[in-house]
């Protein structure tokens, strides 16, 4: 599940890292009817790049992850 060890916090992004969290972002904002600037971008950017740290590092494992995580929350909320 994990493309590589877990990364440091403090450690920066590569271009390809960021191009990477950008898809999943946008792609996940469309899909969850999130806009931009707003708390929800905020939350999801932030469990992107959570999940990123750990070594989730694929697009689409880093999308199944935040669908799981946000449809738990949905279904709590509701």
């Amino acid at each position: 599940m994990l493309d590589r060890p877990n990364r440091l916090h403090n450690e920066g992004f590569y271009p390809s890292d960021l191009e990477t969290l950008k898809v999943a972002f946008d792609a996940l904002c469309i899909e969850f009817n999130v806009l931009p600037d707003t708390a929800g971008a905020n939350g999801l950017a932030a469990e992107l790049i959570r999940l990123f740290q750990t070594g989730m590092t694929s697009e689409d494992m880093l999308m199944i992850a935040v669908r799981g995580r946000w449809q738990k929350q949905w279904k709590i909320a509701g």
